[in-house]
């Protein structure tokens, strides 16, 4: 087991030494909390993040993109290398308010948008197929199987995942205090204990602070 995994055993009240119920077989069940909980801080922090070359090809918009491992994400920045420009973030519907025929049009990208889990398109279709589009996603990290395998995760934020461990492990024995209460150490070791409410009368919502492209202008 890992050293995360063992904190967990250790606040769940199991000898890491000699354990008595996670043994190696039976230790899937606080490793796929562990696994929750790597992803889910990936996600809500957006901390894990790669760069990827794109080449484009003249006349196509849409482009599937895969990771060899983990998952992708979302986009953080599109940077053109051949002109040396960033491109603005978009969506189809206010590409289509603004020019129904936008998939007609060729010329260099100015705008990218993310369709779905894996489609990255670029508003306008390239021209030619001599440029290409470096882009910098935040990739979430597929789920790890061994005790050798690395784990994604910053250090600063290994007390998070075995709190959000510990609090899942007393949720399945029925145990709703500790749960919360571990929840909440969850949140405050990743500095977001303000931004998620534990009240009952709090309506969680999602919100991006990117300015869509093209911009309104009336």
């Amino acid at each position: 087991m890992n050293s995360i995994e063992q904190k967990v055993l250790e606040l769940v009240g199991e000898n890491v030494d000699a354990p008595d119920v996670f043994t190696e077989a039976g230790i899937t069940q606080i490793r796929d909390s562990v696994n929750d909980a790597i992803q889910e801080i990936a996600i809500l922090t957006g901390g894990l993040k790669r760069q990827y070359f794109l080449p484009l090809r003249a006349g196509q918009a849409f482009y599937r993109f895969r990771l060899q491992s983990g998952y992708f994400g979302w986009v953080t920045d599109a940077w053109d290398i051949v002109r040396r420009a960033r491109l603005e973030q978009t969506d189809p519907i206010r590409l289509s308010a603004y020019d129904p025929r936008w998939m007609t049009g060729s010329g260099y990208p100015d705008a990218y948008m993310q369709l779905g889990g894996d489609v990255i398109g670029f508003y306008r279709k390239p021209s030619s197929s001599s440029g290409g589009i470096e882009l910098t996603i935040v990739e979430i990290p597929e789920e790890y199987s061994g005790d050798t395998d690395r784990i994604k995760l910053r250090d600063s934020f290994h007390s998070a995942a075995v709190h959000f461990a510990v609090g899942e492990f007393w949720a399945s024995r029925g145990d709703a205090k500790e749960a919360s209460a571990h929840g909440r150490m969850y949140l405050d070791a990743l500095g977001m204990k303000e931004m998620y409410s534990t009240s009952r009368w709090a309506t969680p919502s999602l919100s991006t602070g990117k300015e869509p492209w093209p911009r309104a202008t009336a």
